[in-house]
């Protein structure tokens, strides 16, 4: 039958019936039937009738081709490792060496040629009922395929040249129905043929032409990345196919030494198939931009036209390309035509490119509507594939390295389940991937082995799901899928233990062979008839193996046949015997064929063959291959006989698990038609991604070895496709490495004689700036790299000196040059020189000049985005060039570093470091020049905001030529730019104006620099503050970044820009006239304003009210705050507050608006910054002046000493001058909310910090006695300033502006109190400020300043005047606020007040405070906590003492009921003051006491003991029958009453006769109960010692320092109570009789509890060590030390440690007390002022009748005591030391001198009493006042005379005159 049939065939249609043509039956063809592989439910053909076809030549057509399949899978005699007899016998000696393949039957191979061709013939002419129809589908499946899986390995060329032919043209035509053979084919066959090494030449050659036909075509080569790639079930076929090219093309690279002794043949060949690889790689990128409709998707390598330099392909094209358009021309004729005509395609046209066929790229460009989302859903597919992979890889590592936590991970990324079946399936199918030992610790797992672990009282887990006897399960499970029927039993162990390796434990090995035995029983009975059999058996031959084949076993002890059948004796039912023959076998084939893993042969066939080939290469008989023949041929050629025999069972067994199911063939080609819809270009990214890595590496090779032009020229061909594709997709990494390849080849920069190759990649890389620049990016950097080292080679050729010459500073001499004379010998420099100017005259030849301006020039035509890129990148290049270092940043280029002679030093020589050069740099210049009138204006501001910062860097260059370079450049643009206003809501002058910013803040830059800068803002400020904007904000950055330069003239310049801006264009600064034409007179006036205000105008005044924050944060940054190398002059500090100071009057005035919206409280440096817990409104007003505040704060709080001579904190004191002045004059501008902030965040934190921070001798001094002060030197708090009116003030005003540089403009109020202020401070003026114009007369040099002890004490010269701006400002302006000002700000002083004179409540260090705010951990918890010192103590009571007078003496300006809340305010505040030092200090002592018996070892219940029984001693006063005693001691007597025995309580009582008497506890102490329960209170809010204690502890304190700590705490806080005493009774006499009963109630309370507390610790014998200790642990002795000397002294000595505190504590509670009682008593209260209020106001009560009793106890208590201790103690003191009561108290530490100014007080009370008030008491107070008489102290003698005279002579009608 001829060919006829096929094409008739084409034209016939389904209309022919069955009945028209007579079946045949199915012709047999010659020779052996071969029976294709099936799935189990195709249909065959050959099973079914043939009336199923169309027509009768349907049915013949199909029998011809099926009878042509099978004759072509027929074996040629020979191919299947045999020799036919007949035709060939070899030499049996020479056969090893023989290279002659076998003979072949010429008629067998024949036939096998013809039916190849035949079936070509039949695929190059069939239509679509062949294409379509399902049994001729069927056929090619299962026929074809088969044939050509065989005839594809055939060693004839002409068969497997046919059988690729015929394979291409499959994929072409049958892609959709041959899937997985396509699949089996390239993976199996076509790509293990260019792995292995032992396949011939001519195979890889064939191999290679049908992978460069596949991968010219865009469209197939997609449809195999989207069919296979993307397909989880397949393989990566597209991956796998560039791997192995590129794995190819390297070996294209090796060099002469890499090859050997190799013979010459094969080295050609194997650089020919590495080259054609290479091709095949470069064509992958054509067809890339082909299909990316991009340039070069159509070019014509000169190979494919040249035959001589391919490697024989001209004679062995697949002309593919002919039968896909005979395809299509068939399929229109079927429609029209009848005929069928065959059309070669035109010369030069690509085959298959006719105007019907696109199974290219098509040539519309609209997709189909789901064409995007079908890439999308394909290309995802893919990367979850990758993804998958990646995790799967992942899972291997970690299952290699744990099982458990490598299944987790399989688990968790779903490759399995938690099922013991699932899991030993998943080791099945992954056995050669996953670790066989890891697999075999898995099956021999303990069978109470669990996956998951169970808690205790948890219900147990199901065996299969991971519970115990989870291993297990999946051992029953990996062994029940395995099929071992019919097996021998040898090759069931083989087939059992080829996918896992044994575990070394007999254990496990003895579970996981019982379970083999139990399945290999069972599908195999008729073997054994026992499972035991079986297992011994296995054991058995598990020891065989080993001992057969282990190498340390020595062959002559090795097991024989004979050991083995007696070793398995008996084992066999019932005790009998195996056949012996059966175990004969089972030997014999172990002993040929060893239990092994694949991986450990393939270990093993590799060390083999590299020993072969160590032996090849090194044998003497290394040419015996010419005289004996090529055993290495004949051994490579049986190795790829048995690789092919490998290739074919594998491949077939593929064939056999190919889908047969009409649903998965559905599936499979719904899948294809899928992919077949989508685009080549949308699958690019994703085929490049996995195509450029290994590209990149062979391409550098072959270009780096390779001097064969039509290698270069393609392999440059390759970095250009690759950029362009790289550059279009987005793919940064991969563009960025080819080009910096490309770039290091082109050796620019480096020395190196230039080749052609070198010159071409030169001009490549200049044709990829100029056509695929907008897309380059960041690889625009060795583009211009490459640029500069061009342009100075050109400089070079042309007999020009580098431009780096002329900016070097240091000049080379002339005579060094001509050093040596006529026959000097040229130096290295010069012979470089040499080589550069040779090498740049043959660039200057071969590339234009022209090329290198049009990537310049071109810029104008890049995206705004490519633009950047390239201003970037240019930037960069520059960069590198002024650092001499342009060389080094190309890739692969590394300078050669060495000291530079001759006429190159100093300038690019291309060794040693070269000179700055400027060529970028003005080409950025050029850049600027092209783009500017051509980009919009933003577009130019991002492009010139890339420059500046270039700019900025250069201006800071150590080379003076070349910064001047770049700030005059950046001057002259600068200014120009200014020339035109800008219009508001545009920053473009900041942009522009930044780089003299940058050149400020850089610290490289120099100090001539930095000043011209300043002159140049100067300048510009001067000529141009009209058109300033946006720009105002980086003039005030630099201004403020002055302030902090090193150089003293830079400062004073700064702030002199800073004084003339303020003195000339402040109304340029604020410009008010765009906002207020009219005054707002009221805030209300003010919102209604603000709404009124358009868009643009609130961003307008937002805007100047950011660039008023930033003008206070310029003069602010001149007040120094920090420690510095370098400190500012004092002066320029105090001028920058005066600055201040104007600020503020600015912002009372209304001249600078504050903003209308966008405050925040988070971000210090962002606009808008303000106060939080603020209305909107007050949050706004704020804004302008927190800046102004917290510069203030940080000046009252500066560590810097700032000391003039003997005057020190002088930078301190005028901050806090300034902030008071401020508050002073503006304080009523602020409301209550405002006022809080104000406080908590500006004030008193500043003023905590620096006291806290003060470490100087201040805080340690303390004094001997509360009475007698250490601390005389403390300055004094400034008295309160003139109004603005004050005359003085009003001449110092004018006296100030008539100097020469004083401004026109007036002062304001703060101002000019701040300039008197600092006027009267540095002539030593005494705070009066009205006085200060006559200081300002004087020459203040001639001033001598008041010396200050400590000056460089915070606490000492300032802490006075912080603390008294409290109370000014109370008085001032808060008390004017209301009723808030009592309940909410009142609150906040009263607490700094309290935290200074008392220490409440504790602080831990500010430096721990601050590190729990940036921490969380929050710090070292074992800090001990802030304790204020005695000054601050003494400040703090003594400015509290100071409130009640600026409180009243504003009442003035406060309601009524006000007037009288306010004293009660007062007075509870008092009261809460003392009470809280009291409590303090009671714990103090307490808890000393208690740390100094822990010291001296004394248990804590003998010390409670001790105290108690002294404490009922010495404490308690009772009164007895005869009178008043001193309880000085308990005991408890035992006696017996009517036969039993009772104890009875008896106190010992002192009586004041001296008497002693004995019996019952008459009285008991004082409401006991109450006083416990208050101390216990107290001690919730108070801060215990002990913590301080155990926070000492743990830093290793020594009990001194306990001592010394605890006694100098106590010591202070017995100071403050004594001082906070003194303050009392002027503040009753101010406020007595406004009092409630309520309020003095509380008072007297505090003062009592101040009274015991102190009467306590001065009778406390402990203590008084504890006081002694301390004083003595300066001598260096230890405690027991101490205690032991102190024992031997007396008692008067032994307590005087601590009863001068606490006695003169003890009084003066005593004297508050009976002050205000007799305040209350004598009903004295009222004055004049007081009868203007309304009597409903003042709170009425009966004041007389509840002082009476307190009063007259109180008095008589103190004269008793005085009595005795004056009588007892009064003769051994000096009487001029103690009877003037205004010394007593701080001399000696008695009672009775302590109390003297207490008894004064008493007796001038008792002369105020009325004759009625003195008469009812006269029957007390008469004894006491004889007993007085004999005091020997004149005052009191002389007061009990006026007594007698006013008091008792009226009562007994005597005249005492």
């Amino acid at each position: 039958m001829s060919m006829e049939a096929f094409e008739i065939m084409n034209k016939q249609t389904s209309t022919h019936t069955n009945g028209t043509s007579q079946q045949k039956q199915l012709p047999q063809s010659h020779g052996v039937e071969t029976t294709a592989p099936q799935p189990s439910d195709a249909p065959n053909p050959t099973t079914e009738s043939y009336s199923a076809f169309a027509s009768q030549f349907h049915t013949d057509g199909y029998l011809l081709f099926r009878a042509l399949c099978k004759l072509s899978a027929k074996t040629l005699p020979g191919e299947d490792g045999t020799s036919n007899p007949s035709t060939h016998t070899p030499n049996k000696l020479l056969q090893p060496f023989s290279v002659t393949p076998p003979a072949v039957d010429p008629l067998a191979l024949k036939s096998k040629t013809l039916s190849l061709e035949l079936i070509l013939a039949v695929f190059e002419h069939c239509g679509d009922a062949f294409r379509t129809g399902e049994k001729f589908i069927y056929a090619v499946q299962n026929y074809l395929c088969v044939s050509l899986l065989k005839n594809c390995m055939s060693q004839h060329t002409t068969v497997a040249f046919l059988s690729l032919k015929i394979f291409l043209l499959l994929v072409y035509k049958f892609k959709t129905y041959l899937k997985s053979e396509i699949e089996v084919f390239v993976a199996n066959i076509f790509l293990r043929v260019l792995e292995s090494p032992n396949s011939p030449y001519e195979q890889k050659n064939l191999v290679l032409e049908a992978l460069r036909v596949l991968c010219s075509d865009p469209t197939m080569l997609t449809q195999i990345f989207l069919n296979y790639d993307c397909d989880f079930d397949a393989v990566n076929l597209y991956k796998n196919i560039v791997h192995n090219l590129t794995k190819l093309s390297a070996k294209a690279t090796r060099t002469q030494s890499q090859y050997g002794n190799q013979p010459r043949k094969d080295v050609e060949q194997e650089l020919a198939l590495g080259l054609a690889g290479l091709e095949v790689l470069v064509m992958i990128l054509r067809a890339f931009l082909k299909a990316l409709n991009l340039p070069g998707g159509d070019d014509v390598f000169e190979e494919e036209a040249d035959a001589e330099h391919r490697i024989n392909w001209g004679s062995l094209k697949l002309d593919v390309g002919l039968a896909a358009m005979m395809d299509d021309k068939s399929r229109n004729d079927a429609v029209g035509d009848d005929t069928s005509v065959a059309t070669t395609p035109a010369k030069g046209e690509r085959p298959g490119s006719s105007e019907g066929e696109q199974d290219g790229v098509g040539t519309e460009d609209v997709k189909p509507p789901s064409q995007d989302s079908a890439a999308n859903k394909i290309v995802d597919a893919f990367e979850r594939k990758e993804t998958q992979q990646k995790n799967f890889e992942t899972g291997v590592v970690k299952f290699t390295l744990s099982l458990k936590q490598g299944l987790q991970f399989f688990i968790e990324n779903g490759f399995t389940k938690l099922d013991a079946a699932e899991i030993a399936k998943f080791f099945h199918e992954h056995k050669d991937r996953l670790d066989k030992t890891q697999i075999g610790e898995v099956l021999g797992r303990e069978p109470d082995s669990s996956f998951i672990k169970v808690k205790k009282g948890e219900e147990a887990i199901d065996p299969e799901k991971g519970g115990e006897g989870f291993f297990v399960r999946i051992l029953h499970h990996y062994v029940d899928v395995m099929d071992y029927t019919n097996m021998e039993f040898d090759d069931a162990i083989r087939s059992f233990l080829s996918g896992f390796r044994l575990p070394g434990e007999a254990q496990k090995i003895d579970r996981i062979m019982e379970k083999f035995a139990e399945r290999y029983t069972r599908q195999n009975e008729e073997v054994f008839t026992s499972a035991d059999t079986a297992f011994i058996l296995g054991f058995s031959v598990i020891m065989l193996n080993t001992d057969l084949h282990n190498p340390s076993i020595k062959p002559e002890r090795r097991m024989t046949l004979d050991s083995f059948i007696r070793n398995n004796r008996g084992i066999s039912a019932n005790g009998g015997d195996l056949p012996v023959d059966f175990l004969t076998g089972i030997y014999d084939r172990i002993k040929a064929m060893p239990f092994t893993l694949k991986e450990d042969d393939d270990a093993r066939e590799k060390a083999g063959d590299n020993a072969q080939k160590e032996f090849d290469t090194s044998s003497l008989f290394a040419d015996a291959a010419g005289f004996f023949g090529s055993s290495a041929d004949d051994r490579k050629r049986e190795k790829f006989r048995k690789e092919r025999e490998e290739m074919m069972a594998a491949s077939e067994q593929l064939f056999r698990k190919r889908p047969g199911k009409a649903g998965e063939k559905a599936s499979m080609a719904a899948s294809s038609q899928l992919a077949e819809s989508v685009s080549p270009a949308d699958v690019v990214k994703p085929m490049f991604d996995v195509t450029w890595g290994p590209l990149i590496g062979t391409l550098s090779q072959v270009l780096e070895t390779s001097a064969d032009a039509n290698s270069i020229a393609l392999c440059l061909n390759g970095f250009v496709y690759a950029v362009r594709i790289s550059s279009h997709s987005g793919m940064s990494l991969a563009r960025d490495t080819f080009v910096n390849s490309l770039a290091k080849f082109t050796t620019l920069g480096s020395i190196k004689e230039m080749k052609s190759k070198n010159i071409e990649s030169i001009r490549t890389l200049l044709s990829i700036a100029i056509i695929d620049g907008d897309y380059l990016g960041e690889s625009w950097a060795p583009v211009l790299q490459c640029i500069s080292q061009l342009a100075l080679l050109q400089l070079y050729a042309s007999g020009l000196d580098a431009d780096s010459k002329f900016l070097t500073e240091n000049e080379q001499d002339d005579a060094h040059a001509d050093a040596g004379g006529f026959f000097r010998q040229p130096t290295k420099a010069e012979t470089d020189r040499e080589l550069e100017e040779n090498n740049g005259r043959a660039v200057l030849a071969a590339v234009n000049e022209v090329l290198i301006d049009k990537v310049f020039s071109s810029s104008v035509n890049l995206s705004a985005l490519g633009i950047a890129h390239f201003i970037e990148q240019l930037v960069s290049v520059s960069e590198s060039e002024i650092a001499g270092e342009s060389k080094g940043g190309i890739s692969g280029v590394t300078p050669l570093h060495g000291k530079q002679t001759g006429l190159n030093a100093g300038t690019s020589s291309g060794h040693g470091k070269d000179g700055p050069r400027i060529f970028c740099l003005q080409r950025l210049v050029e850049v600027a020049d092209y783009n500017m009138d051509f980009r919009p204006r933003l577009a130019w501001a991002q492009m010139w905001e890339l420059m500046a910062n270039h700019f900025a860097k250069i201006g800071c260059h150590k080379n003076a030529m070349v910064s001047m370079f770049a700030i005059d450049a950046l001057r002259q643009l600068s200014f120009k730019f200014l020339e035109k206003p800008e219009l508001s809501d545009f920053n473009f002058q900041r942009i522009f104006l930044r780089p003299f910013l940058l050149i400020m803040e850089n610290a490289s830059s120099r100090n001539d620099i930095r000043e011209l800068i300043l002159r140049c803002v100067d300048n510009m400020i001067r000529a141009l503050a009209h058109n300033l904007r946006s720009g105002w904000k980086v003039f005030f950055s630099i201004l403020t970044l002055s302030a902090s330069d090193p150089s003293e003239k830079i400062n004073t310049l700064g702030l002199a820009i800073l004084q003339r801006l303020l003195d000339e264009h402040l109304d340029q600064l604020c410009r008010l006239d765009e906002f207020n034409d009219h005054g707002a007179e009221s805030k209300s006036d003010e919102n209604e304003e603000q709404k009124q205000l358009s868009a643009l105008q609130r961003r307008q005044r937002n805007a100047n009210a950011e660039d008023f924050v930033e003008l206070c944060k310029a003069s602010l940054s001149f007040v120094q705050t920090e420690e510095s190398e370098h400190p500012l002059p004092i002066g320029l500090s105090m001028r920058a507050l005066c600055h201040t100071a104007c600020y503020a009057d600015l912002i009372a005035s209304k001249r600078v608006l504050p903003p209308v919206s966008g405050c925040q409280s988070e971000d210090p440096a962002g606009s808008g910054f303000t106060y939080d817990g603020l209305s909107d409104v007050e949050a706004e007003e704020m804004v302008l002046w927190r800046p102004i505040f917290d510069g203030l704060a940080a000046g009252i709080c500066s560590p810097v000493p700032s000391i003039h001579g003997d005057v020190g904190c002088i930078v301190q004191r005028g901050s806090l001058m300034t902030l008071r002045a401020i508050l002073l004059r503006h304080g009523s501008l602020f409301s209550v909310s405002q006022w809080v902030v104000i406080l908590k965040q500006v004030i008193l934190p500043s003023i905590q910090i620096a006291a806290e921070y003060d470490n100087s001798q201040v805080t340690k001094i303390t004094s001997e006695s509360p009475s007698v002060s250490s601390l005389d030197f403390l300055s004094d708090p400034l008295p309160l300033p003139p109004d603005s009116e004050d005359e003085g003030l009003i001449k110092f005003a004018m006296l100030s502006q008539s100097e020469e540089s004083a401004p026109t403009r007036p002062l304001g109020e703060a101002e000019l109190l701040v300039e008197a202020s600092f006027a009267d401070l540095r002539h030593n003026g005494d705070g009066n400020l009205s006085r200060v114009h006559g200081l300002a007369k004087k020459d203040a040099d001639g001033i001598i300043s008041n010396e200050q002890p400590f000056p460089d004490s915070w606490i000492a010269t300032t802490a006075p005047i912080a603390l008294g701006l409290l109370t000014d400002i109370i008085g001032k302006v808060i008390v004017d606020l209301g009723v808030s000002a009592r309940t909410v700000i009142w609150p906040i002083v009263i607490g700094q007040f309290q935290r200074w004179s008392i220490g409440y409540p504790l602080l831990r260090p500010i430096h721990e405070r601050r590190a729990e705010m940036t921490q969380n951990d929050g710090g070292s918890r074992d800090a001990q906590p802030w304790f204020p010192c005695e000054a601050l103590v003494r400040i703090g009571c003594h400015e509290l003492g100071r409130i009640p007078d600026v409180v009243f003496d504003a009442s003035s300006s406060l309601t009524e009921q006000e007037a009288i809340e306010w004293p009660n305010t007062l007075c509870l505040s008092f009261s809460d003051t003392l009470t809280k030092n009291v409590v303090s200090a009671g714990m103090a002592h307490e808890e000393l006491v208690e740390c100094k018996l822990a010291a001296l070892g004394i248990p804590k219940e003998k010390k409670d003991t001790t105290e108690k029984k002294e404490s009922t001693d010495v404490k308690e006063i009772v009164n007895t029958p005869y009178g008043k005693g001193r309880v000085v001691g308990k005991r408890k007597d035992k006696h017996v009453v009517g036969g039993v025995e009772k104890s009875v309580n008896i106190t010992v009582v002192e009586m004041e006769s001296g008497a002693t008497m004995y019996g019952p506890i008459v009285q008991e102490k004082k409401d006991q109960k109450a006083q416990k329960k208050e101390k216990r209170s107290s001690k919730t809010t108070q801060p215990k010692v002990k913590e301080v204690i155990k926070k000492g502890k743990k830093s290793n304190m020594t009990s001194r320092d306990y001592l010394y700590h605890f006694v100098r705490a106590l010591k202070i806080k017995c100071v403050a109570s004594h001082c906070l005493q003194q303050q009392l009774p002027h503040f009753m006499d101010l406020a007595a009789w406004k009092l409630g009963k309520e309020e003095v109630s509380k008072m007297l309370e505090a003062l009592e509890h101040s009274r015991q507390m102190s009467r306590k610790a001065s009778l406390d014998e402990d203590l008084a060590h504890a006081f002694q200790e301390a004083l003595f642990s300066e001598w260096g002795d230890g405690v027991e030390e101490v205690e032991a000397a102190l024992s031997s002294m007396g008692k008067f000595n032994h307590r005087g440690g601590s009863e001068m505190f606490f006695l003169t504590q003890q009084a003066g509670s005593n004297k508050a007390t009976i002050h205000l009682l007799s305040l209350l008593f004598l009903n004295n209260l009222r004055n004049k002022e007081s009868e203007k209020l309304d009597n409903a106001i003042v709170k009425e009560w009966d004041r007389e009748g509840h002082a009476q009793p307190l009063l007259l106890e109180r008095m008589m208590d103190v004269l008793e005591n005085f009595l005795i201790s004056e009588e007892k103690d009064g003769t051994l003191i000096d009487p001029n030391v103690w009877r003037m009561s205004s010394e007593s108290g701080g001399k000696v530490a008695v009672y009775c001198t302590s109390f003297a100014v207490v008894v004064v007080e008493i007796l001038n009370t008792i002369i105020m009493f009325s004759t009625d008030q003195f008469a009812r008491h006269k029957n007390v107070i008469f004894p006491v006042l004889c007993s007085l008489v004999k005091v020997q102290s004149d005052e009191i003698r002389g007061l009990i005379y006026t007594i007698l005279s006013k008091q008792v002579a009226p009562l007994i009608d005597v005249s005492m005159e």
